[in-house]
């Protein structure tokens, strides 16, 4: 896999940007890949919705963006592993934060923080706040990302939503990512085709799925799916991941210098042993 280490999921409120980011985080661990999710909305934290029980005990993102100074030591001591697997941690706002709890930051402080990221994990998993104009993180995601996953409904209010964010996603400072439109929770009823021409160049549909409907009311988002429904699903999750990472043909080896250094290499190794000692711990 050639990783395109930063993804940005973006799109109207509801769309399924939280569910999509932790589909993809499974899918994505289950191939050895270390993966950080980045919950970005404060406005609707949703870290307790993925893991309820880690997340009441550890440390908020506004904290963390709150620091002086940020660090690779940092960022791994604030993020949160899970207990269901050793290769995907959280950052995100905790329950009850709100966009007045912590100081406010500027687009340095963004930068700095996916730039960080970007070392710490094989992919990072941006779950970017659908308002840009009150998150600095998503728009600043949206601006580095190596791809960006923008998802639809197939209705009314998603098309109003996504005519509106048109002309400011129209600026060529978005335009350096590559793009992959999404119609999620697609239902037999509805006519996806149209919805398809209007969003343009959709290549991939999510079906709606009731159990994953149950699992994101009751925050057991992590739990697998399974059933007719989920094979569905899980195949469009696998299609994704091969739009975002492509098959390359592999370049002939080359006799590697003893000196030669690779410190993405030694930073996913610590994260493979960092992660899985720090499950359960306690701040």
């Amino acid at each position: 896999m050639t990783n395109k280490s930063l993804i940005a999921v973006w799109g109207s409120p509801n769309s399924g940007k939280t569910i999509t980011v932790v589909k993809l985080a499974q899918a994505l661990a289950a191939r050895n890949q270390n993966v950080l999710i980045l919950c970005c909305d404060a406005l609707c934290p949703s870290l307790a919705t993925i893991a309820p029980r880690g997340a009441d005990n550890h440390a908020s993102l506004g904290q963390l963006l709150s620091l002086p100074a940020l660090t690779q030591e940092e960022l791994l001591r604030y993020a949160l592993p899970l207990d269901v697997s050793p290769h995907i941690a959280l950052l995100g706002y905790k329950k009850g934060d709100t966009a007045f709890t912590y100081a406010a930051y500027d687009r340095d402080r963004a930068v700095d923080l996916l730039t960080l990221a970007r070392h710490l994990a094989d992919v990072v998993l941006v779950d970017c706040a659908s308002y840009l104009s009150a998150d600095p993180l998503s728009t600043v995601a949206l601006e580095l990302a190596d791809s960006v996953i923008r998802l639809h409904h197939c209705d009314l209010k998603s098309l109003m939503f996504y005519a509106s964010y048109l002309p400011l996603l129209a600026d060529a400072r978005f335009r350096r990512s590559a793009l992959v439109p999404i119609l999620s929770n697609v239902k037999l009823e509805q006519d996806h085709r149209e919805y398809s021409q209007v969003f343009g160049g959709v290549q991939v549909m999510l079906p709606h799925v009731a159990q994953l409907e149950q699992q994101a009311a009751s925050a057991r988002l992590l739990e697998d799916l399974s059933g007719k429904e989920a094979a569905v699903y899980q195949a469009a999750i696998q299609n994704i991941l091969g739009l975002l990472f492509p098959q390359e043909p592999e370049a002939p080896s080359r006799p590697r210098s003893p000196s030669a250094v690779d410190p993405t290499g030694k930073i996913t190794a610590v994260l493979q042993r960092l992660w899985p000692k720090r499950r359960g711990e306690k701040e």
